[in-house]
């Protein structure tokens, strides 16, 4: 039997954009929540003494690693150096390999795979041979199908494990220039397990055998919600078992809050002080966004008191510790389904294209030009880089959600 952790998209030092106007002790536990979350990692390998562990790209958040971000990872990766744990780790489009002199050595039990597809095999503690084939990504797009280029699985090893950066066809055609693959290409290698990474939900493709992204390890605004980490695998004869476990120090979470029969502002008040008490419970962190729905017994005041954020501002106390609870978005939910998810759900895949072809730099730029051309700020902007136009056009598609459907107020 095999033990190993399976982990992905670390981001660290992730700028959390947007984010610098809250409470500076939420400011300060938010920018360190990529570090954390990746020591909370390393001391559960250590604890569960693991066979290796795998990281699946994207452990920075840009090709300009900063000196932090390599020094955390490199104290951290000699932590389990000392553990006599290797590292088998590749680089992303977030984080793709650039020989410009600027990275720092990790310790000796980290392999880093090159740009070609590689095979490493170790010997486990326990005389167990193991195959790891990957590559890392040499420039920020990958459109070829990489996936051609992996072996078929080596007769030689006990297990063989594919380490891949992509995306899978048919999820999303926004990220058709990441090594995407089909999981009939992924079955067709004959491997015991394949970690992936880039998306950052986690998810489950196939069982047999497990295809697993394990999304990003800290999630870094309201739509990356829910509990993020890592996975523990083990592997034996003809059993395989997978165990997700949370490292995320702060989690962005979203409730639902019928208002039926509410009318006062005190009732509301009331309402969401339960809500707080509830998430506390939990003894998380939280970043919560709250969806008032129901609203209609509500009188006029107190919707204005929720839409025009005095409602918000009032609710939220400064922490000086953690676990804290803090909301950052009120919303009122005005329809039960908006115009636009029925539109997504009857043409789904028209309104992929459609987001896909609005990231197109010539369209992007054509849909834009008047306004660059009016405000002095478009001299500075750089619309051929594709991470700010994905971030334009999701904030359109979140903008035209919210008119259709949803009125709010967000300090997040």
């Amino acid at each position: 039997m095999i033990r190993f952790i399976h982990a992905a998209d670390l981001h660290l030092d992730s700028p959390f954009k947007g984010l610098k106007a809250l409470p500076e002790f939420i400011w300060q536990s938010i920018y360190h929540s990529t570090f954390q979350s990746l020591k909370n990692i390393v001391n559960l390998a250590i604890e569960q003494n693991v066979d290796f562990v795998c990281l699946a790209g994207d452990i920075y958040d840009a090709e300009d690693r900063s000196v932090k971000a390599q020094a955390y990872l490199r104290k951290e990766m000699n932590r389990l150096y000392e553990a006599a744990i290797p590292v088998f780790l590749i680089h992303g489009n977030h984080d793709f390999l650039d020989d410009n002199g600027l990275q720092l050595d990790m310790p000796e039990n980290v392999y880093i795979f090159g740009s070609e597809i590689e095979t490493k095999k170790i010997t486990t503690k326990h005389q167990e041979n193991v195959a790891i084939t990957g590559f890392s990504y040499a420039e920020r797009w990958v459109r070829e199908r990489k996936i051609k280029e992996y072996p078929i699985r080596s007769e030689e090893a006990d297990y063989h494990i594919g380490l891949l950066h992509g995306f899978q066809e048919g999820n999303g055609s926004g990220h058709h220039q990441y090594a995407p693959f089909s999981l009939s290409e992924l079955k067709s290698r004959q491997y015991d397990y394949w970690a992936l990474g880039h998306i950052h939900k986690k998810q489950i493709l196939s069982q047999s055998p497990f295809i697993i992204y394990p999304g990003n390890t800290q999630g870094r605004n309201r739509n990356e919600n829910g509990a993020k980490g890592c996975y523990l695998v083990e592997l034996s004869a003809g059993k395989q078992d997978v165990v997700f476990y949370a490292t995320a120090p702060i989690e962005w979470r979203e409730q639902n809050c019928s208002l039926k029969g509410k009318q006062t502002l005190q009732e509301v008040y009331t309402e969401l002080k339960r809500i707080i008490e509830e998430q506390r419970e939990t003894n998380k962190s939280v970043l919560l966004s709250v969806v008032f729905e129901q609203t209609d017994d509500l009188m006029e005041g107190v919707l204005k008191k929720i839409q025009s954020g005095d409602l918000l501002e009032g609710i939220q106390q400064p922490p000086q510790a953690a676990p804290f609870v803090w909301i950052v978005r009120l919303d009122t939910k005005r329809k039960e389904e908006t115009i636009l998810p029925a539109i997504t759900k009857l043409f789904p895949e028209e309104w992929q294209l459609t987001l896909a072809e609005a990231l197109q730099i010539e369209t992007f730029n054509k849909i834009t030009q008047s306004f660059y051309e009016q405000q002095p700020i478009g001299k500075i902007l750089d619309t051929k880089d594709e991470q700010y136009r994905e971030k334009i056009v999701q904030r359109a598609e979140k903008e035209l959600k919210q008119q259709l459907g949803h009125e709010g107020w967000d300090l997040g």
